[in-house]
């Protein structure tokens, strides 16, 4: 029953992925955001390049333009897809390292398939495609990739890896506690590592245009006037209102303060998660792949803007501790990628106006497995015997009902036949 119920949910997962992919318009945000500056580049235009900085740090553009170079002529949906091609190869590099951690330990070659497949054939993965944001895939690749390396000592590497990771989009912080927390030793070389290459390649853009570049920090910090338009699936969505725009379409608006505050508040909430986890005596350096999943739940449950494509860096962190902590198939992730796939239902293209007509309902499905889940997993975290003995509770309690329910020996019902 249960090999058929995992069987049931890749199918389910898959079919998931191909709806994704079947209302795919490619690269939404992309020629208007990241578009312009890998276009510049190409072009060898260094000022229009740092005049069209996008809302993301440089590196995932230098990454990018030379596989743009080749198709730079051809249709617009060739220079995205090309330049795409990085950002998802990053994410199948993770795939095969996690798959490699699984054949390490000796599991079937299904289930390194099964990971490895996950890790870049997802529904979120098209979804980033769709909104035009693959350097999200590169982010999330990197991130984890740091908190690996740090649990193997290599503490350089990581550094490295934290570092890109944080000049390709802002969210990449939140990876900065974790693989602090992951290292045995060397931690000071790792953060000296990351800080030097952040800065190496965030610097320019600021001293070459410090007007475009402070724009494009208020923007990834969320500064907003007159209202902060916010989605159904965050916390925040019941203390905002429905508005009509010019265009007659309905957007949910919430306080400004709300977009003012959330967005520092995801930063800032890693610093007491990251202090407990610290101070458990008992914890182990792999809980750092976990407090990494976490911290990118709650960065999407604090977003008023959260959207679908939001998820994938949880996601993967999510796949990657599961298979350092219990390898064998990822039934959380497989649950949750579900789950994700169910929550952002509305069709591609109608997402907006789906999410604005049917916002009550798109909550109420979203937070009632989003909220326990992180609830779950901060205890799994801070409180880990809590969970260690509900096991064995259930343990003993199954063992006892199998002692109870188990047929009597042969003795015993010749027993019962024996005459009074």
């Amino acid at each position: 029953m249960q090999r058929f119920l995992i069987g049931f949910a890749v199918l389910v997962v898959a079919a998931l992925s191909l709806r994704a992919s079947s209302g795919m318009e490619p690269g939404l945000d992309y020629f208007n955001d990241a578009g312009p500056a890998i276009d510049a580049l190409a072009r060898g235009d260094w000022g229009g390049f740092f005049a069209n900085q996008p809302l993301m740090g440089s590196f995932s553009l230098f990454v990018r333009t030379p596989f743009v170079l080749p198709v730079f002529h051809g249709s617009l949906d060739a220079v995205y897809f090309a330049g795409a091609i990085p950002c998802l190869l990053a994410t199948a590099l993770l795939g095969m390292t996690l798959a490699r951690m699984l054949a390490d330990r000796g599991q079937p070659v299904a289930v390194q398939g099964l990971v490895a497949g996950l890790a870049v054939v997802n529904p979120l993965t098209f979804k980033a495609l769709h909104w035009g944001h693959p350097e999200d895939l590169l982010t999330a690749a990197l991130c984890i990739g740091a908190v690996l390396a740090a649990l193997r000592d290599r503490a350089l590497l990581s550094g490295l890896l934290l570092g890109l990771a944080v000049a390709t989009k802002q969210w990449a912080v939140l990876a900065v506690l974790p693989a602090l927390l992951a290292a045995p030793t060397r931690r000071l070389p790792l953060l000296a590592v990351g800080a030097t290459v952040a800065a190496a390649l965030t610097v320019p853009m600021a001293v070459a245009n410090m007007d475009r570049f402070s724009g494009v920090a208020e923007g990834a910090a969320g500064q907003t006037v007159g209202g902060a338009s916010t989605t159904p699936w965050n916390v925040w969505w019941p203390i905002s209102h429905l508005v009509t725009l010019p265009s007659g379409d309905g957007r949910w608006m919430a306080p400004n303060w709300v977009s003012n505050v959330s967005h520092p508040l995801i930063v800032l909430v890693a610093l007491p998660l990251a202090g407990l986890v610290w101070r458990r005596g008992d914890r182990r350096r792999d809980d750092a792949l976990l407090l990494l999943a976490l911290l990118f739940l709650l960065r999407c449950m604090l977003d008023n803007w959260n959207n679908d494509y939001y998820h994938l860096p949880f996601l993967l962190s999510l796949l990657s501790w599961e298979v350092s902590r219990r390898p064998g198939i990822p039934r959380l992730t497989l649950a949750v990628t579900l789950l994700l796939g169910l929550s952002f239902w509305p069709e591609q293209m109608r997402v907006f106006a789906d999410s604005a007509e049917h916002a009550p309902l798109l909550f109420a499905v979203y937070v009632a497995w989003a909220v326990p889940l992180a609830a779950g997993l901060a205890v799994l975290l801070l409180k880990p015997d809590l969970v260690r003995q509900y096991h064995r509770s259930r343990g003993s309690q199954a063992r006892a009902a199998a002692v109870r329910d188990r047929p009597r020996r042969r003795g015993d019902r010749q027993l019962d036949r024996s005459p009074a």
